[in-house]
């Protein structure tokens, strides 16, 4: 079997090759790590947030909205663009991952705040989606996303999902 060197990886990946693990690297890990700086880009868990194929489709509206924020930079420095909305467009805007991770907070949060059993139905429901949006654990990351609705809401997650599990 052929390989990359931990060297080839860090160079390609811009990532100190004390951060990863040592040995050849088959493709499937080097598309592993692309997968997981991906998540990281996104500001998502990155233990277990979907394939890179799957996140396209939010790399490409980050792209999108990038590409607007450009133009209405460029549009404001060439004198083209006089109003707020047309100054500021693209800022401001949410990705859809963050209005999900909100949404799926406030889920948690109505599920433990109801005084529900981490292994209820409901529970059950709500780790579900959780599996399915952000993988099978609750990362600090995502822990700190989730007690902005309430203190307390990512151990319930925790444990409901350890449960469900």
């Amino acid at each position: 079997m052929t390989g990359f060197s931990a060297g080839e990886v860090a160079r390609a990946s811009g990532l100190p090759l004390a951060a990863l693990r040592p040995g050849l690297w088959s493709r499937e890990d080097v598309v592993d790590l692309q997968r997981t700086l991906l998540c990281r880009e996104l500001g998502l868990p990155d233990d277990g947030c979907g394939s890179a194929v799957e996140l396209l489709p939010l790399l490409e509206a980050v792209r999108d909205r990038v590409d607007r924020q450009i133009a209405g930079v460029r549009g404001t420095a060439e004198g083209r663009r006089d109003t707020p909305e047309e100054i500021l467009e693209g800022f401001g805007e949410r990705l859809r991952v963050d209005r999900d991770l909100d949404e799926l907070g406030l889920a948690w949060a109505r599920t433990w705040t109801a005084g529900e059993p981490v292994d209820s139905p409901a529970a059950r429901s709500v780790a579900d989606r959780h599996r399915a949006l952000a993988g099978p654990d609750v990362s600090e990351t995502l822990a700190a996303v989730l007690d902005r609705h309430a203190a307390g809401v990512a151990a319930y997650a925790r444990d409901a999902l350890a449960v469900a599990g």
